[in-house]
């Protein structure tokens, strides 16, 4: 069994209070008498509507965060196809000193790693990426056109990959559709509260979960619609493994050579 993780509980916990609240306003309008609506077709209409815009914007939230996670195991794999290139040609020609580019390939993955978990200036992945397409001006005295080409692509690769993450962490694409969702979930509160039913703990026990539900998947797509936060406070950000850990390939590669 697995222990227990703040990161997967936190937005329950931060929906939590929300939904006691509303259960105890909703005790307090029962206790008052202030339930006079029943439960009907343009309520369940209200409902029905609210769930599946949710699980509209949901959807195609998921799949851009899907995107997301696989951009840092793309820059991964390209640093290392840099570097697999430059191995090649130290064993071809042994003149060739790879360490130079072996370095700008751990600056890069180290300052890519620094900038968004850091919140380091994006400036210095940038630099790092200059220094290297300068390193690969060894690879043109000692490597043959299609090496040279592989990794001139791969570097391209990076530049998009890296400016793409930037735009994704620096803009908030769902600003309209969250709109849209926080007035469907006040109508949905206000609407909760105000039906009465003739078993009240039940009606208190489903409206709370309703509550608690849609605030839930509220907060969850806002947190998914910025996978690069990095803050401390999300509980859905894309995972950087794969860059520490070609790092270390790195790294390792250098005291091997």
């Amino acid at each position: 069994m697995s222990s227990f993780s703040l990161t997967k509980w936190r937005l329950f916990l931060t929906v939590l209070p929300f939904t006691l609240l509303f259960g105890l306003v909703k005790v307090g309008m029962h206790r008052l008498g202030w339930e006079p609506w029943a439960f009907d077709s343009l309520t369940a209409a209200l409902f029905g509507s609210a769930t599946f815009v949710i699980a509209f914007v949901l959807s195609g939230t998921l799949r851009e965060f899907n995107d997301s996670a696989n951009m840092p195991v793309q820059i991964a794999n390209s640093l290392e196809t840099i570097q697999d290139s430059s191995l090649l040609i130290a064993k071809l020609s042994p003149d060739y000193n790879p360490q130079p580019l072996t370095t700008e390939l751990i600056a890069v993955a180290k300052g890519l790693v620094d900038w968004l978990q850091q919140g380091k200036p994006v400036d210095d992945v940038e630099a790092a990426l200059y220094r290297l397409n300068a390193n690969l001006a060894g690879l043109l005295q000692h490597g043959n056109g299609p090496i040279v080409s592989r990794t001139q692509t791969e570097l391209a690769k990076i530049r998009i990959l890296v400016s793409q993450i930037a735009i994704i962490r620096d803009t908030e694409f769902l600003g309209p559709a969250y709109a849209l969702l926080e007035i469907f979930l006040v109508g949905t509160v206000v609407a909760l509260l105000l039906i009465g039913a003739d078993r009240f703990s039940e009606n208190l026990v489903v409206s709370s979960l309703l509550v608690m539900s849609f605030t839930y998947l509220l907060l969850l797509i806002r947190d998914l619609d910025n996978p690069f936060q990095y803050d401390g406070k999300s509980c859905a950000d894309v995972d950087l493994s794969s860059l520490e850990t070609v790092c270390d390939r790195l790294h390792k590669s250098m005291s091997q050579e």
